[in-house]
């Protein structure tokens, strides 16, 4: 008995120590967050300099690459800010993050992308990086259950980095940064001439051929939906009109097939409605053919942005919601 409490006292204090090491570490800037730091930062800049009634664009980088905010303003008569950046910071922190740009009265279009919908509390590689590093106040608002995965999986490279502290300047060459987002939010340069051997690789050889899961991986009792209530509450109290809608995704016949994946898209829309609040649209006409893909498959193309973005605007004059 002597030896499993010594033990258990060990694990406890190593435990602690390099909980203490982690925490030491934390608002470092690491160069792997700042991108994403950049776009946010430019983004919630235009977000604020708006004093009038606005739409928001809220999910990640699905809408980043795959709407054309111009458009929609055109459409429907509003300022339209594209606040997408990166699914990979997930859910928690994309709706935290919305909520400082969002005044009362806007207009809030959500087409998450869907393994938002299936997040269950555990942290990946992303959102631990960038919490630490650009948003630690975040980490308080987490649960206890994410608290303890953001420190248990923050690896000895990602704390040795958080220490090293080389973040800092803003990303200026390459696919992603605030050079390549325009004043409305939108990515720009994703034409096909763009698109280089490697990222076509990715498209046709990568994701074209392996599907994603998310039907069989759906619980309604997964953490995103406690995030999702809330914030839908969150809008209601605000007087903000708040709208789900699918987000793009590269077809695949086994989304069509597949019982758990078509019983998953066919019925994402009356899951969300039943909270009382809108999803317009069909996800599987925001399926589309790898050609349309830049470099995932949730990046369209510049052709592919065009087409999603016409869909939307349809969807939406249709639904009336938008009318005033």
């Amino acid at each position: 008995m002597k030896f499993f409490i010594q033990f258990f006292i060990t694990v406890v204090i190593l435990f602690i120590v390099w909980v203490s090491i982690v925490l030491l570490q934390a608002s470092n800037p690491t160069k792997t967050s700042q991108w994403v730091y950049d776009a946010y930062k430019k983004k919630t800049k235009i977000a604020n300099s708006i004093q009038k009634k606005k739409m928001i664009i809220v999910a990640g980088s699905n809408v980043l690459f795959g709407c054309d905010s111009k458009k929609l303003s055109k459409a429907f008569h509003i300022p339209v800010i594209n606040f997408g950046v990166n699914a990979g910071v997930l859910l928690p922190y994309t709706l935290y993050k919305a909520k400082k740009v969002i005044k009362k009265g806007d207009v809030v279009i959500m087409p998450l992308e869907y393994p938002m919908y299936v997040y269950n509390g555990k942290p990946n590689e992303q959102m631990i990086d960038f919490i630490f590093s650009r948003d630690f106040d975040m980490f308080w608002h987490l649960t206890l259950k994410e608290q303890f995965y953001m420190v248990w999986n923050i690896t000895f490279d990602r704390v040795y980095r958080g220490y090293k502290a080389e973040g800092g300047k803003e990303v200026s060459r390459g696919l992603f940064g605030v050079h390549h987002i325009d004043k409305n939010g939108d990515q720009i340069k994703t034409d096909k001439k763009y698109q280089n051997a490697w990222m076509k690789n990715q498209v046709y050889n990568n994701f074209a051929k392996n599907p994603e899961h998310y039907g069989a991986e759906f619980k309604e009792s997964s953490l995103s939906w406690k995030y999702l209530d809330e914030f839908i509450a969150w809008c209601k109290t605000n007087d903000v009109k708040l709208i789900f809608m699918p987000s793009t995704l590269l077809k695949h016949q086994s989304y069509f097939t597949d019982e758990k994946e078509k019983w998953f898209y066919k019925n994402i829309k009356n899951i969300i409605e039943k909270k009382g609040v809108p999803y317009i649209g069909n996800p599987y006409d925001y399926m589309y053919d790898k050609k349309y893909y830049f470099d995932s498959n949730f990046h369209l193309v510049k052709k592919g942005r065009e087409i999603r973005t016409k869909k939307m605007i349809s969807d939406l004059k249709k639904s009336h919601l938008l009318e005033i």
